[in-house]
């Protein structure tokens, strides 16, 4: 199964977890699309990132949660390239049958997104939910996030951890 990593971070060279998470899979086949390397102008070549979506069986959309968010660019790359008559619409079928995941990594440690914990404002399936409604609005699958808590603080052992766990779940 052809598998296609879109990867919004903006500074990936000092990210020490996507950069591990990303390196973990490199050699396992996965085509990448580093938004911020590619576009550090904010253009981003739709027609180039649509035909990266419709050759891929699945896509695994990788970016850190900023303020229980995306980063600006991922927003943009939604808006620009999941377009009407290509994503959703009456012609717009290009992206069904696919399948989506989410691979997201998170300052903070789990409790603070869990309900329950002393500090959950929102809980991780609270802020995901829009991706996983754009994933069925246009027509595809989702199948589950990976998600790596307190990565401000992960030791390089659990992190180790993490990076073999990215790669069963890109599987």
């Amino acid at each position: 199964m052809s598998t296609l990593v879109v990867l919004a971070h903006p500074d990936l060279q000092k990210s020490r977890v996507n950069k591990a998470l990303k390196e973990s899979i490199s050699h396992k086949g996965a085509v990448f699309s580093q938004l911020y390397q590619k576009y550090p102008d904010f253009k981003i070549d739709v027609a180039a990132e649509q035909q990266l979506l419709t050759q891929a069986e699945r896509i695994v959309f990788q970016f850190p949660i900023f303020w229980y968010s995306y980063p600006p660019l991922f927003k943009k790359y939604l808006d620009d390239v999941l377009a009407y008559g290509f994503a959703y619409g009456s012609n717009g079928k290009a992206l069904h049958s696919k399948e989506f995941s989410l691979a997201v990594s998170l300052g903070s440690p789990i409790e603070n997104y869990t309900k329950g914990g002393s500090q959950t404002l929102l809980t991780i399936e609270d802020i995901l939910a829009p991706l996983k409604a754009t994933t069925l609005f246009v027509g595809g699958t989702y199948t589950g996030h990976f998600a790596t808590f307190g990565a401000l603080n992960l030791s390089d052992q659990d992190l180790a951890i993490h990076c073999q766990d990215y790669q069963e779940f890109v599987k």
